[in-house]
């Protein structure tokens, strides 16, 4: 894994959380207990600060930097792969499909699912517990109970894939 410093911001990993060897945090990033951010994952906290939540995964390519305003993704988060934060706050126990898009200013509220391939545009605030697509995101209905099994199997399965992975040598 790669911390990198910049301009005396230091980024901080729980020793329980796991960074893959070829993502990159840069800055003020904060990698809270049980977190994982996998392979060519960029955290780029050089002009604000990024803090991931317990037990949040930010998946494979994913991007995630604050513009003025600092990036927040909560406890029990699923990024998926690809997708871009930019200066956003994900609630609690939200999942992040595939590919999406979150501009600058956009809250996801607590519970809620962004389908994959999405764009929240900048300001938009999503309420707990949506299920939202589109390009541009568009609120479409509740999170039923498939999409809470989802984003529990989810960060729990990345959890577990994180000790398999920490044995490894790279």
């Amino acid at each position: 894994m790669a911390l990198i410093e910049i301009e005396g911001k230091k980024p901080f990993v729980h020793p329980s959380s796991y960074v893959a060897p070829n993502a990159l945090i840069i800055g003020d990033v904060r990698i809270k207990e049980g977190g994982s951010v996998w392979f060519y994952a960029v955290l780029r906290g050089d002009t604000s600060s990024i803090e991931v939540g317990e037990y949040s995964t930010i998946l494979e390519g994913a991007l995630i930097k604050p513009d003025e305003s600092s990036c927040v993704i909560g406890r029990k988060v699923t990024v998926g792969k690809g997708a871009i934060i930019e200066g956003a706050v994900v609630e609690d126990e939200s999942v992040v499909g595939a590919g999406t898009i979150i501009l600058e200013n956009a809250r996801i509220g607590r519970g809620s699912f962004i389908a994959a391939g999405s764009l929240v545009p900048q300001g938009m605030i999503v309420p707990e517990n949506s299920l939202v697509m589109g390009n541009p995101a568009k609120i479409v209905g509740e999170v039923r109970p498939h999409h809470r099994k989802y984003a529990e199997e989810s960060w729990r399965k990345s959890l577990i894939l994180t000790d398999s992975y920490r044995k490894l040598t790279i």
